[in-house]
C-alpha cells in the first residue's frame, strides 16, 4: 500500500474559499473530513436539501448520523475506521442520505485521504466529492434532447432574467407506448421517441424541448398563451404523421397533449409540472391523440377525489365506519304489496356530508376498494333480508355487483360461502348487473353466472335497454330479471313509440320466461299507464326513495309484523 500522501493545506478557512469557487464548476458537492478532529467542511449549496448545521461543524459523526440513512451507516463506519487505521486511503461508497423532507437520495461519495499538519502533529484529511445518482439525467441518450433536470434550471434562468411574464408548459405523451414496446421490441420504441423528438424540435422555435421519463416530452414556451401552445402541438401531430407516411406506415400510435399556462413570477417548478402531469393524464381520460388545457376546477375535483378515496381506504380499516346500507322497495304488480328490497350503497363523511353514489362508486372501483366495500354490502343485506323474511316468506334481496368484484376477485367463493354460513336460501337472493359492464364479458364472469345457475342465485340485467342491448346477453346470462331504468320507462308515458317499444320488450320477456321489473315510478299517472303493459314489480319513489333498515321496516315492514302478531324487528 502506497503511504499516505502528506502536503500542508492552507488555511482551512481559505480552503474552504477555494472548495465553494470549485463548487461553482460542478453540480457535486465538495467536502473535506478531518478524520482526527472530527470537523467536517463542505459545499455551501449542500444546506439547501440537507439538514446540516452549516457548511463546517464539528462533531461530525454524530451530526451526519442525522442524514445518514440508519441501514447503511455501519459500512461507511467501517469504511472510516479503515481511512483513520491507515488500513486504505482511498473512500469509496454508494449509500443514502435522507433530505429536508424525508426522502432517501442515494449518493456516490468518494475521495482520498491526505496527511495534513506538521511531523510532530499531522491530522488525516478526507477530500472529496458527493454526486446524488439517484437524480435524473440532464440529458436523454436516445432523443438527444435535455432532461427534466436542466429543465428546472432553464425555467429559473428565464424566471430570473424577468424578460417574459407569461409561459406555457406544453407536455406530450405517447399514447399506448408500452404496447408499442410489446409489439415491436424496445428498438422501434426507441425510434418513436426519436421521431416525436426531431418533430417537436422543428416547431419549437427559440423555445427549448425536454424529454422526461418514459414516453414523455415538454416543451417549454417562454412566451405566448396556451391556444398558441395547443397550435403547436397540433403542428407536431401533422409532423409525426408526414414522418409515419414516409416511412411507410410501419407502426400506429398517437399523441396526447397538457397544456398549462403560468406566470413565471408566482409558478413553483414542482407545483407547475404537477399540473401538466394532471393536464396529460386528462387528455388521455379525454380519449387520447388530443389535447387539454388546464383548468383549476378539474384539477381541485380530482384533489377531491383524492381525499375522498383516502377517506373511503380509512373507513374500510376502521369497520366500514362511514359506510351505510340503504334499502328501496320492490312491489309485485300482480298482488300490489312488497315482495323485496334493492340494497344501495350510502357513504358520508364529515367533511362532505352524504355523497352521492356517482361520486364514491366510481372511487370504490378505480381503487379497488369495491372488493371489500361489496362483501360487506352483500353480508350486511343477506343478514338485513333474513330478519325480514320472518315478516313476508321468501322476502327477496337485490344486490348490485360490479364487474370489478367478479374480475378481481374470488367473489364466487365469498357470495357462496355467505349465503352457506348464514343459512339464507339462495332463491331470495338477486344479483344485479349493469347491461354496459357485460363489454368486460370474460371467463371469470361466465364462472359466476354458472354458479349463480346451479345453486338458485337469481340474476338480473339492470338498465336494460340503455346500454348495449343485446339478445345474446341473455341467452349467455340466463338471467331471470330485466329491469328497465327509468330514463327508459318516462319516455313512454308521453311516447307512443317507446311505449310500443316497452312493451313489446315486456312481452319478448316474458315469451322466454323473464320477469320484468320497471323502475323510477315516481306518479300515480305513470303507474296506471305503465301497469297496462304488465311488468312483474315495480320500483321507484312511488313506492318509496331507498332509506336505512330502520325506516325501511318502520315505512314498510310494521303493518306486517302486526298481522303477525309478533316482536319488532
Amino acid at each position: 500500500m502506497e503511504k499516505t500522501k502528506s502536503i500542508n493545506l492552507v488555511d482551512k478557512e481559505e480552503f474552504e474559499v477555494i472548495m465553494e469557487v470549485f463548487a461553482k464548476c460542478t453540480d457535486d458537492y465538495l467536502f473535506l473530513f478531518d478524520l482526527d478532529r472530527d470537523e467536517y467542511s463542505i459545499s455551501e449549496r449542500a444546506l439547501e436539501k440537507f439538514d446540516l448545521p452549516g457548511n463546517h461543524f464539528a462533531n461530525a459523526g454524530v451530526v451526519l448520523e442525522k442524514i445518514i440513512y440508519p441501514e447503511d451507516m455501519p459500512a461507511l463506519l467501517q469504511d472510516l475506521e479503515r481511512l483513520r487505521n491507515g488500513e486504505s486511503e482511498d473512500h469509496n461508497l454508494e449509500y443514502r442520505w435522507i433530505d429536508r423532507k424525508g426522502k432517501i437520495v442515494w449518493i456516490s461519495c468518494r475521495g482520498v485521504v491526505i496527511e495534513d499538519g506538521t511531523k510532530e502533529q499531522k491530522s488525516k484529511i478526507l477530500i472529496g466529492r458527493v454526486t446524488e445518482i439517484g437524480s435524473k439525467r440532464k440529458a436523454d441518450n436516445v432523443t438527444g434532447l435535455f432532461a427534466e433536470r436542466q429543465l428546472q434550471i432553464d425555467f429559473k434562468k428565464i424566471r430570473k432574467k424577468g424578460l417574459q411574464k407569461e409561459g406555457v408548459l406544453l407536455r406530450i405523451g405517447v399514447d399506448n407506448f408500452k404496447e408499442i414496446n410489446e409489439r415491436y421490441g424496445m428498438d422501434t420504441g426507441d425510434a418513436v421517441l426519436k421521431m416525436i423528438a426531431e418533430c417537436m424540435e422543428q416547431v419549437r422555435g427559440e423555445d427549448h424541448c425536454y424529454k422526461l421519463g418514459g414516453d414523455e416530452f415538454v416543451l417549454l414556451i417562454a412566451g405566448g398563451n396556451t391556444q398558441q401552445a395547443r397550435k403547436r402541438y397540433h403542428r407536431i401531430r401533422v409532423l409525426i404523421e408526414e414522418q409515419r407516411k414516409m416511412q411507410g406506415y410501419q407502426n400506429f400510435y398517437t399523441i396526447s397533449c397538457g397544456v398549462v399556462g403560468f406566470s413565471y413570477e408566482s409558478a413553483e417548478f414542482d407545483r407547475l409540472c404537477g399540473y401538466s402531469e394532471f393536464a396529460l393524464s386528462m387528455a388521455k381520460k379525454n380519449g387520447k391523440n388530443c389535447s387539454y388545457i388546464y383548468n383549476i376546477k378539474d384539477y381541485e375535483a380530482y384533489l377531491k377525489s383524492i381525499k375522498i378515496q383516502e377517506m373511503l381506504r380509512y373507513s374500510v380499516n376502521h369497520d366500514f365506519e362511514g359506510f351505510q346500507v340503504y334499502y328501496q322497495p320492490i312491489v309485485s304488480v300482480e298482488k300490489e304489496e312488497i315482495v323485496g328490497a334493492e340494497a344501495l350503497l350510502r357513504f358520508t363523511s364529515a367533511e362532505y356530508g352524504m355523497l352521492s353514489p356517482t361520486i364514491f362508486i366510481p372511487i370504490l372501483e378505480e381503487s379497488g376498494l369495491i372488493i371489500p366495500v361489496g362483501e360487506w354490502v352483500y353480508q350486511t343485506a343477506m343478514r338485513q333480508s333474513m330478519e325480514w323474511q320472518k315478516l313476508v316468506p321468501n322476502f327477496r334481496i337485490n344486490i348490485n355487483l360490479s364487474f370489478i368484484q367478479i374480475c378481481k376477485s374470488d367473489v364466487v367463493s365469498g357470495i357462496m360461502s355467505s349465503i352457506d354460513e348464514l343459512g339464507i336460501d339462495p332463491c331470495t337472493v338477486l344479483f344485479e348487473f349493469t347491461e354496459s359492464g357485460m363489454i368486460s364479458y370474460d371467463d371469470s364472469v361466465q364462472q359466476l353466472l354458472d354458479v349463480f345457475n346451479e345453486n338458485q342465485v337469481k340474476i338480473a340485467l339492470d338498465d336494460f335497454g340503455t346500454g348495449y342491448s343485446s339478445l345474446a346477453y341473455l341467452q349467455n346470462l340466463r338471467v331471470n330479471l330485466l329491469k328497465l331504468d327509468r330514463s327508459f320507462t318516462s319516455k313512454a308515458v308521453s311516447n307512443e313509440f317507446d311505449y310500443n317499444l316497452i312493451g313489446h320488450i315486456v312481452n319478448m320477456a316474458h315469451s322466454v320466461g323473464l320477469k320484468v321489473c320497471f323502475e323510477g315510478i315516481e306518479t300515480e299517472e305513470e303507474l296506471q299507464i305503465l301497469k297496462k303493459l304488465e311488468p312483474d314489480y315495480i320500483q321507484g319513489f312511488y313506492y318509496g326513495k331507498p332509506v336505512n333498515g330502520e325506516k325501511f321496516y318502520q315505512d314498510n315492514l310494521k303493518g306486517y309484523e302486526e298481522k303477525a302478531g309478533t316482536g319488532s324487528s
